[in-house]
């Protein structure tokens, strides 16, 4: 997610820090009886079970249908409710207000005839200092992540809840989020920068994950799209550089799950194309194509923000932008 210098991550991490809302957990079917068939008036069997089981409801995406691409485009914010712009657009004053602005945002993205699911990604799983926290990360409480959810819902869009694993691991922190994970308008988005070794200090290296782990999480969730009738679930991972997702031919396709990369390069329109030129050369074939804009760091001197008719225009086309 956001990975400009040290000094501003841990900046950006004190203000969450300063937010007891950012806080944090601790770690951590019966058979119907059938009765015999009877015989009708005219001597054939008659099927008189009334307490088979009915066949389990297909839930939809919020603005309808199963499968989100080719259909929609997902155009999202980031940030945390309440604690201001060091974490993403989201946090700044009202988040209706912020939602209610990421639709007008999103309008020239549907020029292609896509339409849009407005997207909203909270940082579930967070990573400290390793003296701070467990495995240098904390979670979130369920009311934290259901104000943000219910604040979404108000647009019909889709929550991420981006996973930030310290020391953890991916399918670990994506777990423990399982209740919300049910829901048809929860994904996930995972930060491979902030997923550290044994003896890795965040803000003081970069983490990175491997094509199996993003594997292993990418099964868990088509398992509960399986067994929950779901739609599409996202699963994004954030890069920047190429090496952040070692063995990358690793991660394969899973039923029922999108799976995106988003590319968060920092810069000048140059910088991000080169960014995104770099990454798209090691995507898996099944992975669609993410790009990230910095309100902040990509207006530093003379760099402008992207304009969508210019993020529209790389190669491939995005199926996912975010604003941070």
């Amino acid at each position: 997610m956001r990975t400009v210098n040290h000094g501003v991550a841990v900046g950006a991490l004190a203000i969450c820090l300063a937010l007891s809302a950012c806080s944090i957990t601790p770690d951590e079917r019966a058979d119907a009886s059938g009765t015999a068939a009877a015989p009708d008036a005219g001597g054939q069997s008659v099927d008189t079970d009334q307490t088979s089981t009915p066949t389990p409801t297909q839930r939809e995406l919020p603005r309808g249908g199963k499968t989100l691409f080719p259909t929609y485009r997902l155009v999202g914010y980031s940030g945390i409710i309440g604690s201001g712009p060091g974490l993403g657009r989201a946090g700044v004053g009202n988040v209706d207000e912020r939602m209610t602005e990421l639709l007008e945002r999103a309008k020239p993205y549907a020029a292609d005839g896509r339409k849009i699911m407005p997207t909203l990604e909270y940082i579930a799983t967070m990573v400290h200092p390793c003296n701070a926290a467990p495995k240098c990360r904390t979670r979130s409480t369920d009311e934290r992540i259901q104000e943000h959810l219910d604040a979404v819902r108000k647009v019909n869009g889709i929550l991420l809840l981006a996973i930030q694993p310290g020391r953890s691991d991916f399918p670990t922190e994506v777990k423990a989020y399982e209740k919300f994970l049910k829901e048809p308008d929860v994904g996930v988005a995972l930060d491979p920068e902030w997923r550290m070794g044994p003896t890795q200090v965040p803000m003081k290296s970069f983490g990175s994950t491997s094509g199996k782990e993003l594997n292993d999480t990418a099964k868990y969730l088509s398992g509960l799209v399986q067994a929950n009738h779901l739609p599409d679930k996202v699963m994004l991972y954030h890069m920047i550089r190429i090496n952040w997702v070692r063995q990358p031919q690793d991660l394969k396709p899973a039923p029922g799950v999108t799976q995106i990369v988003s590319v968060d390069g920092i810069g000048s329109k140059a910088m991000k194309t080169e960014t995104w030129n770099a990454i798209m050369k090691v995507k898996p074939k099944h992975v669609h194509p993410g790009f990230k804009m910095f309100y902040s760091e990509d207006t530093v001197g003379a760099w402008k923000l992207m304009t969508p008719t210019e993020v529209m225009a790389l190669k491939p086309t995005p199926e996912y932008v975010l604003y941070e």
